[in-house]
């Protein structure tokens, strides 16, 4: 957690281990809240949203891959985010993001992609400010 992720309310590891091809997985169970758009609150009441986190250190390239998905809400809105975490030149990280948005509801899965999508833009910044706090240590005050 980090003050760019307060919506945060529990992180919790449910799994990690070392593979057969020596890199290391961690799957994470997250729960927040995250706000509905106008339009989504008359289909579905609850605010409550639960992730599954997927990370996977490779400790020979170097590289980290974190998967993201929600595990409810699929039906309105089904997302799978993808960071690729791999180091370059002078000491320097780049992050590649990448997100994919489904919906399952007729008529309306062009709006709700898209909400996801501008959404997804929306938290890039926010999102690499809190990471960027966790990596440098920094504390609460």
């Amino acid at each position: 957690p980090n003050p760019n992720s307060q919506h945060v309310f529990s992180e919790d590891i449910i799994d990690n281990f070392i593979d057969d091809q020596g890199c290391l997985r961690t799957k994470r169970f997250i729960s927040k809240t995250n706000k509905l758009p106008s339009w989504g609150e008359h289909l579905f009441h609850t605010r409550n949203v639960w992730l599954v986190e997927e990370t996977i250190i490779d400790p020979k390239t170097k590289k980290m891959s974190v998967y993201t998905r929600n595990l409810n809400l699929r039906v309105f809105m089904g997302t799978t985010e993808k960071q690729t975490i791999v180091p370059e030149n002078d000491n320097k990280t780049k992050v590649i993001k990448e997100v994919w948005i489904e919906s399952d509801i007729y008529g309306l899965r062009s709006a709700i992609k898209k909400f996801g999508i501008d959404r997804f833009k929306k938290n890039c910044d926010k999102a690499s400010e809190g990471f960027e706090w966790v990596l440098k240590g920094q504390k609460w005050t």
